[in-house]
């Protein structure tokens, strides 16, 4: 199994951790996506899943608090990867989480997997 590993430096918040594992991009998100975390990562996330235009995983077991905007966010990502051929999975949403991408219906745009290694296997 191949590892790289690089923070992301955003600004005013947590660095997202940007692994590749073998050709699989798994981008670990900071605590808060709230309005805040949210204009600091998106465009860089957008940017790092299309250019990756593969196999794509956003690790949000840190993840505590999310806002419309990191749904939306994610969902754009999800979006522009897939005519390419790629998809955006999601990993270790904690149940407060987990209870919003479910009443928001989001938990039927994405796959969903209680841990990053789920995730991974999901690609194999």
């Amino acid at each position: 199994m191949l590892r790289c590993a690089a923070p992301l430096m955003t600004k005013g918040v947590l660095p997202v951790n940007v692994e590749q594992i073998d050709d699989v991009l798994v981008i670990t998100l900071p605590a808060r996506l709230d309005a805040v975390g949210v204009a600091a990562i998106e465009v860089k996330l957008n940017e790092l899943v299309t250019n990756h235009k593969g196999k794509a995983i956003a690790d949000m077991s840190q993840v505590n608090f999310v806002a419309s905007l990191a749904l939306r966010m994610l969902l754009t990502s999800l979006k522009a990867v897939q005519p390419l051929g790629g998809d955006l999975r999601l990993a270790g949403l904690q149940p407060q989480i987990a209870e919003i991408f479910r009443k928001s219906r989001f938990d039927t745009l994405f796959k969903i997997y209680p841990d990053r290694e789920s995730a991974l296997v999901s690609y194999r």
